[in-house]
């Protein structure tokens, strides 16, 4: 059975939950650098680097809106 090393499984889950907008920027910044051992700024441009999947563009629904509101 393989040893899994709990940094790295914790670095996955602070990005995860980054991604999924469980934490804050520096929240994963403060959690991935001290698992890392990165300093904040370089765990910084990793973390931005990602992209967020609770993100929602503001002009893409309302693009989405008016188009319902035009077909009714």
């Amino acid at each position: 059975m393989a040893k899994t090393d709990t940094k790295i499984a914790g670095s996955m889950n602070v990005l995860l939950d980054y991604k999924k907008g469980g934490l804050t920027l520096d929240q994963a910044v403060d959690r991935f650098g001290k698992l890392t051992g990165l300093t904040p700024d370089v765990a910084e441009k990793f973390i931005r680097g990602l992209g967020r999947d609770n993100v929602v563009s503001l002009s893409a629904k309302k693009s989405i809106l008016e188009s319902k509101s035009a077909a009714e």
